[in-house]
């Protein structure tokens, strides 16, 4: 028995059953009425990162120190990026590998550097296309020459508003990414046979933040791209199926899902007109976040690196800027006036309280926050902006929990809540990102050991990581949050017959072996 897991960035049920019920997704179709499906609950925030570690690992955010695209170390004022878990949690292909089982991982973010597994991975975003990403190392040299594999399409840049004059060409390089993707991922599962492979599509997101609005207007120029981009996913995955051995068993899943935005509302400029957070600490906030979120080519420009990163080698020029980023803005934060900021917004949905406020001071800050923040209302339309907002220890638990926000905004479908300092609370525009994301993305099983019920009940992103070693026979480590999806099983299958093993992990061994297959990689032992 083997396992295929496509996961797409963003997938929603609001765009793939219309395409589905139009006859425009045969593949999903067949998928569908011969399997189970589901909404998926992500982690909250709803974002990428931590979204796609908590599927690899089983694991809430709080144990693996993901908040988001950055980690804010509050007490130290310290701000770094994410392009890997902090913390050393072992993941799905781990855990198979431990049990002679190997794995194929492909394009997963937050995969880098790519580390010594029992089979191979191909890292994703975010990174330069000019990385060491892959494991077995020469796999890369293997994959350009034959695909033309590429991690970014050129035309993407981490400025949004200058992709707003190559939206056709972003379009046309995200189509061919994708059927690039799925001709790599053929060749691969030819020449290593893995037990259980996942192939992730990532620019799918980037493509329905920037072309939904057409696709709701139907606009002449670029109203059907989202749809072709889907149909195009359909095609492939259908000729990948067609190419497996009857007895895999095929997973889709999202990290989250996706809806049109009706207005952003920006946090830190609602605390700084409610006198929550001071203005000399935003400035110094936003040079770090510039510095973190811009991190390629305008960033060397800024900051007068262009002519360093013609000679320098790109992956030791991201280290160098990075280090210089959390050197600078750590600098700069240790200067703020704490004294006068009671919170402030980092990332996206995260509120941060001011550390030297003493329990009380906290406790009663928190509970204010709250109750202020559930009574904004969009002046439009009356509609409340947040579902909810959510104290830490209510969303997370682990060994990370100092790094976590103390609140976390839960937006209301259709809106969302950024951090940035603007002119105004709310933008209605959505000139750039006319979508965002919401809570549930899919989940689609269909193969010789799962049920064709159709529909069932929602199930949370946590929950795939033991389903999946369970599928394998493989004990599921006790400290994993999610649960063994035995519903979707037939009964007459293996895994519906066996009892779900668990195991009380001591995650150091697996660690350890870890560490020396990297090492003999390296032909350091």
């Amino acid at each position: 028995m083997k396992v295929l897991l496509l996961g797409i960035d963003g997938a929603t049920w609001n765009v793939i059953l219309p395409l589905v019920e139009q006859g425009k997704l045969p593949t999903f179709k067949q998928l569908i009425e011969n399997g189970v499906w589901a909404n998926l609950e992500s982690t909250i925030p709803f974002l990428s990162s931590p979204a796609w570690k908590s599927y690899s690992t089983g694991k809430n955010p709080g144990k693996l120190g993901l908040f988001g695209w950055c980690r804010f170390d509050i007490k130290n004022l310290e701000l770094r990026v994410n392009v890997n878990t902090p913390s050393r949690t072992p993941e799905i292909w781990d855990y198979l590998g431990e049990h002679g089982l190997t794995s194929g991982v492909v394009n997963l973010p937050l995969s880098l550097p790519p580390k010594a597994i029992r089979g191979f991975i191909v890292s994703g975003p975010p990174m330069f296309d000019s990385s060491e990403y892959t494991f077995p190392k020469d796999l890369k040299k293997d994959l350009v020459e034959k695909f033309g594999y590429r991690i970014n399409p050129s035309a993407y840049s981490f400025e949004p508003k200058q992709l707003l004059s190559n939206k056709r060409i972003l379009a046309q390089e995200v189509e061919e990414l994708i059927k690039k993707r799925f001709k790599a991922a053929k060749y691969l599962i030819e020449l290593y046979s893995p037990d259980f492979f996942q192939l992730t599509l990532f620019y799918t997101d980037v493509i329905q933040h920037f072309f939904w609005k057409e696709m709701e207007t139907k606009d002449e120029k670029f109203g059907q791209v989202i749809e072709k981009i889907w149909e195009t996913i359909d095609k492939e995955i259908g000729s990948l199926i067609a190419s497996l051995k009857e007895d895999t068993n095929i997973l889709i899943m999202s990290d989250h899902g996706f809806t049109g935005v009706k207005a952003t509302f920006y946090l830190n400029t609602w605390f700084l007109e409610k006198g929550y957070l001071n203005l000399s600490l935003i400035d110094v906030l936003l040079t770090k976040l510039r510095l973190y979120a811009r991190k390629t080519s305008q960033s060397f420009s800024r900051l007068r690196l262009g002519g360093l990163s013609r000679l320098m080698p790109r992956r030791n020029l991201i280290r160098l800027l990075l280090r210089i980023s959390s050197r600078e803005s750590s600098n700069l934060l240790n200067q703020a006036d704490w004294a006068k900021t009671k919170a402030i917004s980092v990332g996206e949905c995260g509120i941060f309280l001011n550390p030297n406020l003493n329990r009380e001071e906290y406790e009663k800050l928190r509970l204010k926050l709250m109750k202020e923040i559930k009574t904004i209302i969009d002046p439009r339309t009356g509609e409340y902006l947040v579902a909810d907002v959510k104290k830490k220890e209510e969303i997370y638990h682990g060994e990370h929990m100092d790094f976590a926000p103390d609140l976390v905004v839960v937006p209301n479908e259709g809106y969302r809540v950024y951090d940035s300092l603007m002119r105004g609370v709310w933008d209605f525009e959505n000139r750039v990102w006319s979508a965002y994301h919401t809570l549930h993305g899919v989940f689609l099983a269909c193969g010789p050991d799962i049920k064709n019920w159709g529909r069932i009940g929602d199930v949370k992103i946590y929950d795939l990581a033991p389903t999946i070693l369970h599928m394998f026979n493989v004990p599921v480590p006790r400290d994993m949050d999610g649960r063994v999806l035995t519903e979707i099983f037939r009964e007459d299958s293996e895994p519906a017959k066996r009892q779900v093993l668990y195991q009380d992990l001591v995650t150091e061994k697996i660690l350890i072996k870890k560490k020396i297959k990297e090492l003999k990689n390296q032909k350091k032992v």
